[in-house]
């Protein structure tokens, strides 16, 4: 009995383990951040709260997109009014706080393509491996043709969130670089080794057979270099 008990006791603590596992990967770095957009056109563009994103997990590229309200009959009317100008429609999402005031990041589509897609698109929210947003994108399923949406599908946003996780590029191998730039100057400066032996030194294979030369040929009697003419 105590084998099949310890059995069950320690497949019960993995699984625990497994589920607390589970759990962690799911829900880690887990953060909230505000949405808002704006459909002014002007330099200084009034905006407001569209909703909610929540990153769940960097690790899993986990995140979803929780409205806020239904886009009102007066944002209905301003963003086809957007439309009839082809201008654009604007979001932004605060960061973070500076001495200068809120940071945001921002984007931006033609206000057509929200229109003509019915409130459906893509945020697209680029994290480090920390979970710092660094930028966000957005993108519609449809471009502009001139369609009339009735007003029925311009309520509720259809918002899909995507994570773009950035990944840090492996470090340079700056120590074994350096020393193998250092084995390469010995290796010059061993080939390049000055010969500081003398002249005669150096040369002495050729000077001697050349002083022997010199000394045999000035102790030859001339008068005897020709008798064998007589």
């Amino acid at each position: 009995m105590a084998a099949p008990m310890m059995l069950y006791l320690s497949i019960g603590i993995l699984s625990f383990i497994s589920v607390i596992t589970c759990f962690d990967e799911e829900f880690e770095g887990s953060r909230t951040l505000s949405l808002e957009h704006s459909f002014d056109q002007g330099p200084d563009p009034v905006f407001t709260r569209r909703g909610t994103i929540v990153v769940k997990s960097v690790q899993s590229k986990k995140a979803t997109f929780s409205q806020g309200a239904t886009l009102s009959s007066e944002d209905r009317l301003r963003l086809k009014e957007t439309v009839s100008v082809d201008g654009i429609y604007r979001i932004r999402i605060p960061v973070r706080e500076s001495g200068e005031g809120t940071v945001y990041i921002s984007s931006f589509t033609k206000a057509c393509a929200i229109y003509e897609s019915s409130l459906s698109d893509v945020v697209i929210v680029s994290v480090d491996q920390s979970g710092e947003v660094l930028g966000v994108s957005m993108g519609t399923a449809k471009s502009c043709t001139g369609l009339e949406v009735p007003k029925s599908n311009l309520t509720d946003w259809k918002t899909t969130v995507e994570l773009s996780v950035t990944v840090s590029g492996p470090m340079p191998d700056t120590q074994s670089y350096i020393e193998k730039i250092k084995r390469e100057e010995q290796e010059k400066a061993k080939g390049a080794k000055t010969d500081d032996r003398s002249f005669l030194a150096k040369y002495w294979m050729y000077i001697v057979p050349f002083v022997l030369f010199m000394f045999v040929m000035q102790n030859v009697d001339p008068n005897q270099a020709g008798g064998g003419g007589r």
